[in-house]
């Protein structure tokens, strides 16, 4: 278990700078509305792993080359040289009240029926030009029809479990979520004042879809708030995920980010 602090959902503290548009055709776009809940783990992979779980060529960007590095991991690797050559890695989740993938919405009216998507990305860089171009390792969703509509638009998206629910006696919030044989429970709250989220955060990444495709991806997420986060996170399970989140020296959580929504732009 590994006390947590504050993080970005793709960065450092401001949000970063989209890597441009694609020009090839256009895909699905999935939309997030009425965004309750967003946050991500931040976390150093061990470039072994890293190597085991992309068989593509892609060249994964050590934490040392990392421009973006975000300051707690900048912090350990200053302090830990042997770890500069691991790779920068996130896993992020976001609840709404409503997911529409590819013009189909789902979600309804009952704020316990919370849908999600999260995904695992790496930092890393195109073969041949070098380019920034992170990779998403695992897209993955929990609502009912939500896996059947991404396969309809031939983008890999696997099943996941999450609950919400109050810890008894306080004011945290226990997250339980299960990816895979990943299990992870986050018992925390958010603390300090709300700060208003001026510009939108976005994102590329490529992802794997189906018939062997790879999508580009253009994430765009515009909440209106962000408050830090204090808690405990705790992983079991013996997949790649659960390895390496186990493995890394430090897992960072946060910030909270509420209200507003989101999209996920795909093009090949």
């Amino acid at each position: 278990m590994v006390g947590l602090a504050v993080a970005t959902w793709c960065g450092a503290a401001a949000p970063l700078v989209a890597q441009g548009r694609s020009d090839g055709r256009a895909g699905p776009v999935w939309i997030i509305e009425g965004l309750r809940t967003g946050q991500c783990v931040r976390f150093l992979l061990d470039p072994a792993v890293g190597r085991r779980v992309l068989h593509d060529g892609t060249r994964l960007l050590p934490a040392s080359r990392n421009e973006t590095l975000h300051p707690a991991l900048r912090g350990l690797i200053d302090g830990q040289p042997e770890f500069a050559a691991w790779i920068p890695s996130s896993l992020c989740l976001f609840y709404g009240d409503a997911l529409t993938l590819g013009g189909r919405r789902f979600g309804g009216k009952d704020p316990r029926k919370r849908q999600m998507i999260g995904l695992w990305t790496v930092a890393a860089s195109e073969p041949g030009s070098g380019a920034r171009r992170d990779v998403v390792l695992d897209l993955f969703g929990v609502g009912g029809g939500l896996v059947e509509a991404a396969r309809y638009t031939k983008v890999k998206l696997s099943e996941a479990q999450s609950s919400v629910s109050r810890v008894p006696g306080t004011d945290n919030h226990l997250y339980e979520v299960k990816i895979g044989k990943t299990r992870l429970s986050w018992n925390g709250r958010a603390v300090g004042d709300s700060t208003r989220v001026e510009q939108p955060i976005q994102e590329s990444w490529s992802a794997k879809g189906t018939s062997g495709m790879v999508w580009r991806v253009d994430a765009t997420l515009k909440p209106e708030w962000s408050r830090p986060l204090v808690g405990v996170l705790s992983v079991e399970g013996k997949d790649d995920l659960a390895k390496a989140l186990k493995a890394s020296p430090i897992r960072f959580v946060g910030p909270l980010y509420q209200g507003g929504g989101g999209e996920l732009r795909f093009s090949r």
